[in-house]
Parts: structure tokens; C-alpha cells; sequence
């Protein structure tokens, strides 16, 4: 008999979830689709001249070009937002580390147990403003969170990124200092901390460095031309009823597939669609981790719906 833990499930994409993504998909394609419809109308009424359609041969060309831009650059687009998702999986990794290598260093005594309990609480707000400068964008009951952890650490609330990986430094200098840690116990909690550096490093490359805009413009001039001239292929050489609302869908379709491209090529979107990581559920996987049950009043934040991430 097969029982079922507390451990909660794997997220999925349930079928009743798939209207959520497309409205999604639309809703930031809605320019797009007013330029399409406006198009149609344009072609349906014999505004463009018969003059303008190229024949069979060079529509075919164009699709087979369109096709291959569009899946090289909707690949480059996945590889970096899995690339973002495995540096945060690492810092997810490194960060459950970095607790229990200061538990297994650091003396039992009230010095030790203060100086474990700030060290880890700086942790968890490292991982929270990363996600807050990533994004440039908060949750208000999250910022919250992040200001109850630096006032803790009695750190100014606009400290950033960069301070807070000095402020660990200053900080293991000074255990040594006390005696507190040795040598080697430095050595790995600076090594865990440097590994988290270069992730942060990682993520803040795949966000400010996003695909050529001239490949970008490039890529989107080619499928409305391709698009253009599908709908008046199938309009003056198509006799039948539909062939208008047949070149529509198709050409709806390579619009979809290009912009689905530019969406997921930017994983730190603000608007916590399915195109972006799941940031916030990311880190409260963190902060619960770390911390306890001190973050669960924020817990109404998470989600395991990878529609609805967050």
C-alpha cells in the first residue's frame, strides 16, 4: 500500500492551468496582436497590392529562415533561464551549507550560539535583497522581512548586496580574531561564501546581459515579413472561404513562438508569470530552512504552482 508523506508534491502544470498561461501569453502580446489584426484587415480589404506577394518559392524560404532564427533564439532563451535556475539552486545548496558548517565549527557556548544565529540570519538577507536587485521590485510583506533581518544584524535597512558579502568577511575575520573558529573553519565558511559571490556574479550577468538587440530586431522584422507575406500568399492565391483566417493562425503562431522567446529570456521578470523563476518561493524555501518557523507569517507568499510562481 502506497501512503502519501507531508513532505508536499512535486509542482506541475495542471491541464485547467494551460487557459492561465495562454491568457498570460496574450496579455503581453496584446501590441502585437492589435499590429496583427490591423495587418489582416489591411490585406482582407486589398489595401496592399496584388504586386506585393512573392512568389511561392521565396514565401517557403522565408519560412524555412524564419523558423531557424526563431529555434535558435528561443534555445539561447531557455539556456539562460535554466542557467539562472541551476545558480539559484546552488545558492540554495550552498546556503543549507553554510548553516551547518557554522554549527560544526562554531563553540556551544552563548557566544557561539549569538554569533551562529546573526551569521545565518545574514545569510537569509544576502539571498533576499539578491532577489530584490535582481528584480528591482518587492513584495511589501517581504521587504518587511528583510528590514526585521537587517535591523537584527543592526545593519541600516539600505545596505545592499555588495555590503552585506563585505559585512560576512569583517565578520569571520573577527570570529578568528576571538577565537570563536580556527583556521580551517575560516577557510570553508569563506570558500561557501565566495562560492555564493560567484553565483550572485552568475545571476547579475544573465540579467544585464540579455540577447543583442540587433538580433532581437532582427529576428522580429523577419517574422512579420514572412507573416506579411504568408497572409497575402493564401489571400490572392487561396480561393477558398478561409484562407484569410488560415494565414492569420499561422502567422499567430510564429508571432507566438518568437515572443515566447523574448519572454523566458528574462527570468527576473517583475510580473511573476511562468516565464520568470520562481524567486520568492525560492527563498522562503531558504529562509525556512535557515530559520525556522520565524518566516512563516510571510509563508501565504509560496507557491508550488510553477503558473503562479512568484
Amino acid at each position: 500500500m502506497i501512503e502519501s508523506g507531508t513532505y508536499g508534491n512535486p509542482p506541475r502544470t495542471r491541464r485547467q492551468d494551460y487557459s492561465h498561461v495562454l491568457l498570460q501569453l496574450l496579455s503581453r502580446m496584446r501590441y502585437d496582436l492589435l499590429v496583427l489584426v490591423a495587418v489582416t484587415g489591411l490585406v482582407m480589404r486589398d489595401v496592399i497590392p496584388r504586386g506585393w506577394v512573392e512568389s511561392d518559392e521565396i514565401v517557403r524560404i522565408l519560412g524555412i529562415a524564419v523558423s531557424i532564427f526563431i529555434g535558435f533564439r528561443n534555445t539561447q532563451a531557455i539556456s539562460r533561464w535554466w542557467e539562472a535556475r541551476k545558480l539559484w539552486g546552488s545558492m540554495v545548496n550552498h546556503s543549507r551549507s553554510w548553516a551547518d558548517t557554522l554549527a560544526a565549527h562554531l563553540p556551544a557556548s552563548p557566544a557561539g550560539r549569538r554569533w551562529s544565529r546573526s551569521l545565518v540570519r545574514l545569510q537569509v538577507a544576502i539571498v533576499w535583497q539578491l532577489n530584490f536587485q535582481l528584480r528591482n521590485y518587492w513584495h511589501r510583506d517581504l521587504r518587511s522581512l528583510q528590514n526585521g533581518l537587517l535591523e537584527g544584524l543592526r545593519l541600516p535597512s539600505t545596505t545592499n548586496l555588495r555590503q552585506l558579502g563585505m559585512q560576512r568577511g569583517l565578520w569571520l575575520q573577527r570570529l578568528h580574531d576571538e577565537g570563536l573558529i580556527d583556521g580551517w573553519g575560516r577557510q570553508q565558511l569563506m570558500e561557501l561564501g565566495n562560492a555564493c559571490t560567484d553565483e550572485i556574479g552568475g545571476l547579475e550577468r544573465i540579467r544585464n546581459t540579455p540577447l543583442p538587440a540587433s538580433y532581437d530586431v532582427f529576428v522580429r522584422v523577419i517574422n512579420w515579413v514572412f507573416g506579411i507575406q504568408l497572409m497575402l500568399s493564401f489571400h490572392y492565391q487561396d480561393a477558398g472561404r478561409f484562407s484569410s483566417f488560415n494565414g492569420f493562425m499561422i502567422m499567430l503562431c510564429f508571432l507566438m513562438a518568437e515572443r515566447i522567446g523574448a519572454y523566458v529570456e528574462g527570468p527576473f521578470d517583475a510580473d511573476g508569470s511562468s516565464f520568470s523563476l520562481p524567486l520568492n518561493s525560492i527563498c522562503l524555501t531558504i529562509s525556512r530552512d535557515l530559520l525556522g518557523s520565524e518566516t512563516d507569517h510571510v509563508l501565504h507568499l509560496q507557491s508550488q504552482d510553477p503558473v503562479r510562481w512568484t
